[in-house]
Formats: C-alpha cells, sequence, structure tokens
C-alpha cells in the first residue's frame, strides 16, 4: 500500500503537471505512453521488444503524433503519406513479414500488433486532441473526474453492497452494484464540476456522465479480458503498485476514443 500510495503522488504529479502545460508537452506525453502500452502488449504476448513486428508497428504508433506536433511547421497536404496511408503500409509490412518468416510470424500475429497500434494511436491523439481544443484543460480534467469518480464509486458501492456479479467470467469481483454505483459516482461529481466551471449545460453533462461511466467500466473490462487471455495480472512494471500504463489508461483510452469518434465535446 505504502509503495503504491508513493507511486501514485509521483506519477499523478507529474501528469498533472503535464496536462497544465498543455500543447507540444502534452501531445509529447502522449505518444510516449501510447509506445509504453504498445511495448507492454509486446511483453505479454512474449516478443521481443527491438524484432522487426515491434519496431514497424512502433513507428505506425509514432507518426501521427509526431504529425500532432509538427502541425504549426509543416503543410500535411504536402507529406507523400496520409496517417490513414501510413496505418495501411504497415499493416501490409507486417503481414509480408508472415512470408520473410515463413509463418513463424503469423497472421493472427500481424492482426495483434495492427489491432495494438489503432488501439493506441486513436486512444491517446483522441485525448491530446481534447486538451488542444477550446477549453481543452477544463474539459480534459472534467472527463478525468468523472472517470476517477466512477473507478471510486464502483468499487465502495461493490463493497458495500455488491452482490450481483458484472462479468464474472472476464472480470470476477465486479458486481452490478458497483457499476450502477460508478455512473452515480460520475454523474454527481459531473454536476458539481460544472457547477464551479460552467463549461457546458447542465443536462449535457449528464448525458456526458453517463456516457463516460459506462465506457470507461467496459473500457476496464476490455482490459481485464486481455490480461485474461494473456495470462497476467498487471499489463506492465512501470507503476510500482499500479502495473503498467494499460493498467492505468484502461478507461480513458476507452472514453476519449468515443468521445472523438461522437464528437461529444
Amino acid at each position: 500500500m505504502k509503495t503504491r500510495i508513493i507511486t501514485g503522488l509521483w506519477a499523478g504529479a507529474i501528469f498533472i503537471t503535464v496536462i497544465a502545460l498543455g500543447g507540444n508537452a502534452f501531445v509529447s506525453l502522449m505518444g510516449i505512453l501510447a509506445l509504453i502500452g504498445l511495448s507492454e502488449f509486446t511483453l505479454m504476448r512474449k516478443h521481443k521488444l527491438l524484432a522487426f513486428p515491434f519496431l514497424v508497428t512502433a513507428l505506425l504508433v509514432a507518426f501521427p503524433f509526431i504529425l500532432l506536433l509538427l502541425e504549426s511547421h509543416i503543410v500535411t497536404d504536402d507529406l507523400p503519406f496520409s496517417v490513414e496511408q501510413w496505418l495501411v503500409l504497415g499493416l501490409v509490412l507486417l503481414l509480408f513479414w508472415t512470408v520473410v518468416t515463413k509463418n513463424r510470424f503469423t497472421y493472427e500475429d500481424a492482426s495483434f500488433y495492427f489491432v495494438s497500434a489503432v488501439y493506441l494511436v486513436v486512444g491517446f491523439i483522441s485525448f491530446a486532441l481534447v486538451r488542444l481544443s477550446d477549453d481543452g484543460l477544463s474539459k480534459v480534467l472534467l472527463i478525468l473526474f468523472m472517470i476517477w469518480a466512477t473507478d471510486s464509486g464502483a468499487y465502495f458501492t461493490g463493497k458495500a453492497f455488491g452482490k450481483a456479479k458484472l462479468w464474472p467470467s472476464i472480470s470476477p469481483n465486479k458486481t452490478i452494484e458497483g457499476a450502477i454505483g460508478g455512473i452515480v459516482s460520475a454523474i454527481v461529481l459531473g454536476v458539481i464540476f460544472v457547477l464551479v466551471d460552467p463549461i457546458l449545460p447542465v443536462v449535457e453533462v449528464l448525458i456526458l456522465a453517463i456516457v463516460v461511466a459506462v465506457v470507461g467500466q467496459l473500457g476496464d473490462l476490455v482490459q481485464s479480458a486481455y490480461k485474461r487471455q494473456f495470462g497476467v495480472k498487471d499489463s506492465g512494471h512501470l507503476l510500482p503498485g499500479h502495473g503498467g500504463i494499460l493498467d492505468r489508461f484502461d478507461s480513458m483510452i476507452a472514453v476519449f476514443t468515443v468521445i472523438w469518434v461522437f464528437n461529444l465535446l
């Protein structure tokens, strides 16, 4: 518990500071976290970090963040590749690698790397784009507070009242009562936030809080599912007492992806 608290304090301080700074500092952090997340996926699959598939996929993941950092200095229309074309090129290279290795690197492996890349790029780029938007700091803090309220509300409600299992084959400890408590906590926190900082009407925040709470818990279940598939307790060990980057950002990746796809902010 002591290790968990100490890690939470220093990691949280760094994270909140970079969120407050915004701009290129925040975009750079998102890119670094995405690459660390890719390394965690790779190690969970028991592949080597310096092997060709990881290096190709790392370039796929890094490219959109580099473009975002250079956006004010270059005309993206003049580039030979768009982000979409870059991703397709990476997928083709991964598929070619199945031939080069005579199927030691399989179609399933290629799919794994490509899906991991899309998951990480969309999740962390969406996070960055919300921060770079108008009132970005307030929007990001609102979303983060609602995610954290969901986690805390689900945990304490589940501990106190939880009986009906939510999805025992994936996450045995989660309960329906806890999930409902998480949604209620997100709504309460969201309403309090906009009463202090009225960046959105209360009705919109009510809808947003429900979306954030539901999607955040689904993101957590997705992460539980792939950890169970790979037979690991934590995605990594970068954050002592907390696990890896994927352990800490599972809900955020899902939530910011949905917010970006449906233009909710």
